[in-house]
């Protein structure tokens, strides 16, 4: 190495800054110049931290990488940002104080040091500024599942079952499923939620594929949008839908928020939702749930079909809450005796008490058909029920038991 001369005849050798293992070493120990160390450290190390924590991480995110790779290449991207941040301001604040010591004034001191401290914020919301599935996708290839574990998927004839925790897992899954199995016509759902951007790769897929959906048991959370990207959207069996303002993934950002209300916004007009059941949905906190109700459902159109099964659970239902109470008088005259279900028909028996003979069914049976239809037609929940095969009969037996006649709803015009 060059010996530099002195006014003494010594000599002494370069700053080791000039050579880059020594000036990496010298900032860090606070040997620099204070303006070095802000002005050429400070604002190298927040550009490198900048690209790194962005288009860097973005860009393997997006590579074709596998998960071990892609693991390690983030990790490798957040550790050298974190690096060179501490490296940055650790130097800083160190050459500031052997400043204020050699010169005796405070100011730079005081400058460098905020300068520093900014440094620290700076990194901080670079990192919170990472997109949600970078985030939720190192955990999980790490073995660490944010949203619960992962759903099973299976596939039972034409129906494709997703069932538990929504992930960025799962949707790659549900892509690589749907392709294998090209009969699939429909998508069955029990799922309490997860990650809003999995459920929106999984929803355009039904989409494009124009898929019907059907909740079994409950779906919430990011598991409505996957029901609701459909056309025909069934309920099943003790079926129900949650629902819940968006809240800021794994680390709680306002860009996750802002992104999943966008998101949500979108599949709630494009399922012909309206601004009041939204402004409902957003209203209610991330940590709580609303469940509507079956009628208020039906209603909005999200949705618009029942299986047969349900349709057997609600008859059930329907047939233990009248046993509870039977015989239901309606007038001096008429009595609801028994209701029964027969696969996905139910009928009610009622008994007039009077001879057969003596009843003028003929012009009894228009207003009897007239009250059925307005009882069953005008109640949102059975409406739905008859438009998706359901019947519903109201039998009339004289006081001996002989059949007087009978209305039949199996169609409603609204």
């Amino acid at each position: 190495m060059k010996l530099l001369s002195t006014a003494n005849g010594r000599h002494k050798e370069p700053p080791s800054y000039l050579d880059a293992l020594g000036y990496i070493k010298n900032h860090w120990q606070g040997s620099l110049p204070l303006r070095i160390s802000i002005w050429v450290n400070g604002l190298f190390a927040a550009v490198i931290v900048a690209v790194l924590t962005t288009y860097a991480v973005d860009q393997i995110y997006q590579s074709d990488l596998s998960e071990k790779a892609w693991l390690a290449a983030t990790l490798a991207a957040f550790g050298l940002s974190i690096a060179v941040s501490v490296w940055a301001i650790i130097g800083i604040w160190r050459s500031a104080t052997r400043h204020q010591a050699e010169a005796g004034t405070m100011k730079s001191a005081l400058v460098a040091r905020l300068f520093a401290s900014l440094g620290v914020l700076g990194l901080v919301a670079h990192l919170s500024q990472t997109p949600s599935p970078i985030l939720e996708n190192a955990l999980v290839v790490g073995g660490i599942y944010p949203f619960g574990v992962p759903a099973e998927l299976s596939v039972n004839g034409r129906t494709l079952h997703i069932d538990g925790s929504i992930t960025a897992e799962v949707a790659e899954q549900f892509k690589e499923l749907i392709g294998k199995h090209p009969e699939v016509i429909q998508v069955s759902l029990t799922s309490l939620g997860g990650s809003i951007d999995a459920a929106v790769k999984i929803s355009s897929i039904i989409k494009k594929r124009n898929l019907s959906t059907v909740a079994v048991g409950e779906c919430s959370s990011a598991c409505t949008l996957i029901f609701l990207s459909s056309k025909v959207r069934a309920f099943d069996v003790d079926a129900s839908l949650g629902f819940h303002s968006p809240s800021g993934g794994v680390y709680g950002d306002d860009v996750v928020v802002n992104g999943g209300s966008l998101e949500m916004r979108l599949a709630y007009a494009d399922a012909g939702l309206s601004e009041p059941f939204a402004d409902k949905v957003f209203g209610t906190p991330s940590n709580s749930m609303w469940q509507p109700t079956d009628d208020i459902l039906i209603k909005e159109g999200a949705v618009n079909l029942f299986t047969k099964a349900r349709i057997r659970q609600d008859h059930e239902q329907s047939i233990h809450s009248f046993n509870e109470t039977k015989p239901l008088k309606i007038d001096e005259f008429m009595s609801v005796v028994s209701a029964k279900r027969d696969d996905i028909n139910l009928t009610y028996t009622y008994v007039i008490s009077a001879e057969k003979d003596e009843i003028d069914w003929a012009s009894m049976s228009k207003q009897a058909a007239y009250d059925a239809d307005a009882l069953i037609c005008g109640d949102a929940v059975s409406n739905l029920m008859v438009k998706s095969g359901a019947t519903y009969s109201y039998l009339y037996l004289d006081k001996n038991g002989r059949k007087i006649g009978a209305a039949t709803v199996g169609k409603c015009r609204s």
